[in-house]
C-alpha cells in the first residue's frame, strides 16, 4: 500500500500533532462565529469578478486553519513546476490521519477542483464551504456527517498559468488558469497511466485516504441551455450495481430534487450526438478509467462529476456548485452508513466462476425521448466557415423533447482468469501497479506453467500523439495456451482482490485503458534481428522445394494479395517468420494469464 503522504500543518498553529491527534476522537466544541466581512472570499469580496491564485487561495485556507481546530492541511506531493499540492482535511472531530478518519465511522468524502483550472469556481465554493462548516457556522450542522478531503487546486501549474484568454467558451471571471499542466497534460485523462507527477501525488492521497465518495467539479462546454449544472455518475456495466444503486437513489432520489426545489434543475450531462444539433439527440455512455469518475467506478468507489454550464455568469455556477455541496452533505446524513455499505458490497464482490469481465462499452441504438430545458435557436449555413452558425436566443426558453441513447453496450470482455503474472523486467508497469494501490506478491523461483498468452496482428498506432503518448489505435490479439518460462522476481497479480476490476482495465489488451495500449510494452514490437535478402532467398528456393504446401500457400498469397505481391521485402519476410530464426518473442504479451488450476501449481509466493 502506498505510504501516507507526508503531513504539513501552517506554522501558525501553536498546536502539536500530538494535541491534534488527541482530539481526533472528541467532538469539539463549535467555533466562534465570524462576521461575513473577515471571511469573504475574493470572489466573493470581488462580486465575482475574479479569482485567486495559488498563493491567495493557500493563503485563505491557511486562516482557516490556524482560526478552526476542525480545518487541517497537509502536503502530498509537488507539480512538474515544484509547486506544493496541498490538501484541507474538515472535520467535526478535527481529525489529520486516515486512520483518525476512518475511525469516526463517518464516510470520508474526496472533493477536487480546478483538475481543468480554467474551470475554476469549485475552488472558490470550498473556500466559501469549509468557512460556513466551522469559522462561519452557516452549516455547522452538515459538519455532522462526513470527513472532508479537498484539493482545491489539483492542477496547479496550469492554475499558475493565469491569463484572461485561457478560455474562449466561459462567461468570467476576468482571468483563470489554463486546462493542461506544465507537461501539456490533461490529468482527467490520466488516472490510468500516470504519467503527471500530479497524478502519481493523488494516488498516494487517494489511496492513504480510502474515502467513499469522489466529487469532481468541473465547468462544460456545448450547446447552450437552461440548467446551471448538469452531472454525471456512473451506473452501466463498468460499476458494481450497489454502487449504481446507491447513486441513482442518492443523487437522483434526493439530491436532485432538493436542487429542484431551489431553482435549480439539473440534467445529466450534455453530451451532443450531433455536435451542432442539441435537437438531434443525446448520449449517455459509460466512463473509462482514464477520467475521474470512471477511475472511481474502477475501484469500487460511486463517484459524482459536476459540470457547471460555462455561458452562466460565474456568480451563478458558484451559487449553483454551493447548492449541490451542500445538499450532498445533507444526503449524507440519511445515506452515509448505506453508502458505506454499498461500497463494502462493491469491494467484496469478485471476478470468478462464470462472471465475465467488461472492458470496453459503447451504445445501443434504442433511444428514449426526454424533457430539456432548453431555449430557442437558429441554423444557418456560414459563409465564414461554410458549416452551420447556430445561435441561441436565451430571452426564449424552450422545454424540449430530446431522442437520448443510453442503452451501455459491452463491446470488448475477457473471460476473468484467476490471476496474471508480469515479468519483472517490466518495471514500469509493476511501478504503476503499485501505484494504483493493486495488491500483488512476488514468485522467488523461476519456474514454468501452463498459461495464456496473447499474440498480435495487424498492430495500429494513432498518427499523432494523444496526452503525451502515441496509443494504440488498433490491434488484433489470439490467446494461445502453452507452457511458459516464469523467471524468479514476477509479480502474481491475483484476480481474488477488490482491485481486481482495475487489474484486468490495466492488463487486458482490448481495454481502451490497458498499459499495452497506452504504449507501455512497445518494445515487443520491434524486431532487433533480420534476415539478409541474399540468405532468404537461398534458404525460400529450399523451402518450397521440401513443402509443397507452403510453395502453395506462397503462390496464393501473391495472387490474392497485389501490395504483397509488389514487395520483395515482404515475399522474403513471408518465409523468414516460417524459420526457425523468426523471433518467437515477437508481437507476444509477456503477460500471462493463469485459470485456478494452474494458478494452484506455483511455487510458494510472498509478498
Amino acid at each position: 500500500m502506498p505510504a501516507s503522504p507526508s503531513h504539513h500543518r501552517t506554522p501558525r498553529r501553536s498546536r502539536s500533532l500530538a494535541l491534534a491527534l488527541a482530539v481526533s476522537t472528541i467532538a469539539l466544541s463549535p467555533p466562534m462565529l465570524a462576521t461575513a466581512t473577515d471571511w469573504a472570499t475574493p470572489a466573493e469580496a470581488s462580486g465575482y469578478t475574479r479569482t485567486p491564485r495559488y498563493a491567495e487561495t493557500m493563503a485563505y485556507f491557511e486562516r482557516l486553519d490556524a482560526a478552526s481546530p476542525q480545518v487541517a492541511m497537509l502536503e502530498f506531493g509537488r507539480s512538474a513546476q515544484d509547486r506544493a499540492m496541498r490538501a484541507v482535511i474538515v472535520s467535526k472531530q478535527g481529525v489529520t490521519t486516515p486512520e483518525a478518519a476512518h475511525a469516526t465511522g463517518k464516510p470520508v468524502i474526496f472533493i477536487q477542483a480546478a483538475i481543468h483550472p480554467g474551470e475554476h469556481e469549485g475552488k472558490d465554493v470550498l473556500m466559501a464551504l469549509v468557512r460556513d462548516l466551522t469559522v462561519g457556522g452557516k452549516h455547522a450542522d452538515l459538519i455532522e456527517h462526513a470527513v472532508l478531503v479537498l484539493v482545491p487546486i489539483f492542477n496547479i501549474d496550469g492554475h499558475e498559468r493565469f491569463g484572461p484568454f485561457n478560455r474562449i467558451n466561459q462567461n468570467g471571471p476576468e482571468a483563470m488558469g489554463w486546462r493542461a499542466t506544465a507537461q501539456n497534460l490533461n490529468l482527467n485523462r490520466d488516472y490510468t497511466k500516470l504519467d503527471a507527477p500530479e497524478m502519481q501525488a493523488w494516488m498516494r492521497l487517494w489511496h492513504a485516504w480510502n474515502p467513499d465518495l469522489l466529487i469532481d467539479m468541473h465547468n462544460t462546454n456545448g450547446a447552450d441551455y437552461q440548467y446551471a449544472m448538469t452531472w454525471a455518475f456512473e451506473a452501466a456495466q463498468n460499476i458494481e450495481p450497489p454502487l449504481a444503486d446507491w447513486q441513482r437513489r442518492a443523487f437522483d432520489g434526493v439530491v436532485k430534487p432538493a436542487l429542484a426545489t431551489q431553482g435549480w434543475p439539473v440534467a445529466f450531462y450534455v453530451s451532443l450526438k450531433d455536435g451542432t444539433n442539441l435537437r438531434a439527440g443525446l448520449v449517455e455512455g459509460a466512463s473509462g478509467p482514464r477520467f475521474s469518475v470512471g477511475y472511481a467506478a474502477a475501484v469500487n468507489r460511486p463517484g459524482l462529476l459536476v459540470e457547471t454550464h460555462m455561458l452562466k455568469d460565474f456568480r451563478t455556477r458558484a451559487a449553483v456548485n454551493e447548492a449541490l455541496l451542500v445538499e450532498t452533505l445533507r444526503m449524507l446524513g440519511q445515506e452515509g452508513e448505506a453508502l458505506q455499505a454499498a461500497n463494502a458490497r462493491a469491494d467484496a464482490a469478485r471476478f470468478s466462476g462464470d462472471r465475465r469481465i467488461p472492458l470496453a462499452f459503447g451504445l445501443a441504438d434504442t433511444t428514449e425521448t426526454i424533457d430539456f430545458l432548453g431555449y430557442a435557436d437558429s441554423r444557418t449555413e456560414s459563409e465564414i466557415s461554410g458549416g452551420t452558425w447556430v445561435r441561441y436566443d436565451t430571452s426564449k426558453p424552450e422545454t424540449i423533447r430530446v431522442p437520448v441513447q443510453r442503452q451501455v453496450t459491452v463491446t470488448a470482455e475477457t473471460e476473468a482468469p484467476a490471476a496474471y503474472v508480469v515479468p519483472p523486467q517490466w518495471t514500469a508497469v509493476l511501478d504503476r501497479l503499485r501505484m494504483h494501490g493493486i495488491a500483488m506478491t512476488r514468485i522467488d523461483a523461476a519456474t514454468t506453467v501452463e498459461a495464456g498468452r496473447y499474440r498480435f496482428g495487424n498492430v495500429a498506432w494513432a498518427p499523432r500523439p494523444f496526452e503525451g503518448r502515441h496509443a494504440i489505435a488498433e490491434l488484433e490479439q489470439t490467446l494461445e495456451t502453452s507452457e511458459q518460462a516464469v523467471p524468479a522476481g514476477s509479480w502474481l497479480v491475483s484476480m481474488d482482490q477488490p482491485k481486481g476490476r482495475l487489474a484486468a482495465l490495466l492488463l487486458e489488451p482490448a481495454s481502451p485503458d490497458s498499459f499495452l495500449r497506452w504504449g507501455f510494452f512497445d518494445a515487443i514490437f520491434e524486431e532487433k534481428e533480420y534476415a539478409e535478402p541474399r540468405v532468404m532467398e537461398a534458404m525460400a528456393r529450399e523451402m518450397m522445394a521440401k513443402d509443397p504446401a507452403l510453395k502453395a500457400a506462397f503462390e496464393a498469397k501473391l495472387g490474392a494479395d497485389a501490395a504483397f505481391a509488389a514487395d520483395p521485402r515482404q515475399r522474403l519476410r513471408f518465409f523468414y517468420q516460417r524459420t526457425p530464426y523468426f523471433d518467437t518473442e515477437f508481437s507476444r504479451y509477456p503477460v500471462l494469464r493463469l485459470d485456478s488450476r494452474n494458478l494452484a501449481t506455483l511455487p510458494t509466493a510472498r509478498h
